[in-house]
């Protein structure tokens, strides 16, 4: 799903809809809000997981202070993104109106004495589903479960999901392949012997999904990481032997889009092996299979 608005009748609506209004506006619409914040939230997760330096792969192996920092990280994103500035107390001000923004990686948010009765963007990552959400809600006292945790933080309640205004509902983002890759996958690519080995599992076992930069580095252990993916001694000679063709964000733009395998950022690739003959003459004719 995508933007679900409140009803013009909610009592929120009034408050809502002029923030959604300048904030949609200030992504330059509502696609490229679409397009651009899902990666957004997946770069920020990769780097507070630091897989290249840490060796962990997923957020739940991350510490608790570390999962509060996520949010910090996806606020600042946001507001670069955005264009827009911190306020006084909250995180963002928006058409002189200031914003709390809340993340979370379970199912709902905890609320702050600061926030109550006040506008706040809430931001939700499934990473087993690469599933996000994204809305606006007022935090009215009375939307919150009276338990409160040590730090005098209410929590919006289940049943007071209804009164967000969703402007990503249930949206896909880019996923953590290492979350939903089936572990006898995921064993064969770590198991696969040197870094040049393991890049090229990688992208033979992926095909047609976006793999980003983050996750290259994961497996590349090196500092100019993106060495293991070239020619002349990398993955790619490894792969082409196969007939599989590794495709840039940046670069190969147009002929992702040709084959229907984006959308795809620039810091990602996409590996394809063709499944019919006119796959294969798009991707002779661009180099990138003999």
């Amino acid at each position: 799903m995508s933007h679900r608005p409140l009803d013009s009748s909610h009592p929120d609506y009034a408050t809502l809809a002029p923030l959604v209004e300048a904030i949609l506006a200030q992504a330059g619409g509502f696609d490229s809000f679409a397009e651009n914040v899902p990666p957004l939230l997946r770069r920020a997760i990769d780097e507070v997981i630091d897989a290249p330096r840490t060796d962990r792969f997923t957020i739940d192996q991350t510490e608790k202070t570390e999962k509060t920092y996520l949010g910090t990280k996806i606020e600042i994103f946001l507001r670069r993104f955005l264009k827009l500035s911190k306020g006084k107390t909250l995180d963002l001000i928006v058409n002189g109106v200031e914003v709390d923004i809340k993340n979370t990686t379970k199912t709902d948010w905890m609320v702050p004495r600061e926030s109550l009765g006040r506008p706040a963007m809430v931001i939700r990552t499934n990473e087993k589903k690469a599933l996000c959400d994204v809305g606006l809600v007022v935090f009215h006292k009375h939307y919150l479960g009276l338990g409160e945790n040590q730090d005098k933080k209410g929590r919006l309640t289940a049943a007071n999901r209804v009164n967000i205004w969703w402007i990503l509902n249930e949206f896909p983002y880019p996923p953590n392949f290492w979350e939903v890759l089936p572990k006898k996958q995921r064993e064969e690519i770590i198991n696969a012997g040197s870094a040049n080995s393991m890049v090229a599992k990688l992208f033979e076992i992926m095909q047609r999904v976006p793999i980003s930069r983050t996750q290259i580095e994961v497996l590349a252990k090196q500092h100019d990481y993106m060495r293991r993916l070239r020619k002349g001694g990398g993955a790619r000679d490894i792969l082409t032997k196969k007939g599989i063709a590794v495709l840039s964000g940046i670069y190969d733009k147009k002929l992702i889009n040709a084959l229907g395998l984006g959308p795809a950022t620039g810091e990602e690739f996409i590996s394809v092996t063709a499944k019919d003959a006119a796959e294969a003459a798009l991707l002779r004719a661009a180099g990138h299979i003999d």
